[in-house]
């Protein structure tokens, strides 16, 4: 698992709005009866909101959104945004409709996207967004910026699909490079993360592993309180039931949580590990567990 991650990174650099050309931003704030609800919402073309759910009875507290995309996904020069803030207490489930496709791109040129996340005392982000499907010659950079608070909680998850598998393009895009960065809402650093893929490098499309399972996931949970120790144990045995699935946790420096790294060969596999771990989480820190999230 050491080929996927590099653990040091250069320093982001905050960029201005007006760089990217597509946006989403939301706020979320607590209406009269302590339930979240979009307070803010500002969205340009191709996103769209959904509007709040309330997918379980027993948990009322916490909203459910997606994020709808209008367009047939990300294109050379593409520059997305999505913002999203949550003032205190807050509870947010957040997912988007579909997977989101990097196409075909000239040689040199690229699409970006940033997500900046905030995450004010006491609220509990979990976003966990469709895959991403690198097309041949896709070239991407994701930045992901987190500010959190100490006593915020954060389920963020990513599966990335190297091609279109189905029609033998394994790990034919050109680049992949995602970095996190995680600070306390005064701006200490806690952690950073990052992953650059290079597609075409023979280690990826000529290594057994990679070959045998291409499809990767990450996961960043990050819980004031709970029992990691108990989480990286029941994470270990779902992976041991599971022999089409190959994962490892490590603990993040500065904050209760985990790095949840997992390849295989199936979607569904990892999309349920992913949902695996997020009820667990839920489960430690005493809510009630994930719904079904319909789709």
């Amino acid at each position: 698992m050491d080929m996927l991650a590099e653990i040091t990174v250069p320093p982001l650099t905050k960029l201005s709005s007006s760089v990217f050309d597509r946006q989403l931003t939301l706020e979320l704030g607590l209406d009269r009866l302590g339930r979240s609800f979009v307070y803010r919402q500002y969205a340009t073309y191709p996103f769209r909101l959904s509007r709040p759910l309330r997918l379980d009875p027993t948990d009322p507290h916490r909203t459910y959104l997606y994020i709808m995309n209008s367009s047939p996904g990300l294109l050379a020069g593409d520059r997305f945004q999505i913002g999203v803030k949550l003032r205190d207490r807050t509870s947010l489930y957040l997912t988007d409709q579909s997977a989101t496709k990097v196409h075909q791109m000239p040689l040199g040129q690229i699409a970006r996207i940033c997500y900046d996340l905030e995450i004010s005392s006491g609220a509990c982000l979990e976003f966990v967004p469709e895959p991403l499907i690198l097309y041949r010659d896709a070239n991407l950079e994701q930045t992901i910026q987190v500010a959190i608070a100490p006593t915020a909680s954060l389920f963020l998850s990513e599966i990335m699909i190297p091609g279109r598998l189905a029609r033998g393009e394994y790990f034919h895009f050109s680049q992949y490079f995602s970095r996190l960065k995680v600070s306390t809402t005064d701006g200490d650093l806690v952690f950073t993360d990052a992953m650059r893929l290079m597609g075409k490098a023979e280690h990826l499309t000529k290594n057994p592993t990679f070959t045998s399972q291409p499809i990767l996931a990450s996961i960043i949970l990050v819980m004031p309180a709970g029992d990691l120790q108990s989480l990286d144990r029941d994470l270990d045995a779902f992976a041991q039931t599971q022999p089409e699935l190959t994962a490892a946790c490590s603990p993040l420096p500065n904050c209760n949580g985990l790095l949840v790294r997992a390849m295989s060969s199936n979607v569904p596999i990892l999309k349920a590990y992913i949902n695996y771990a997020l009820t667990r989480m839920r489960y430690l820190n005493g809510q009630p567990p994930l719904p079904e999230i319909p789709k």
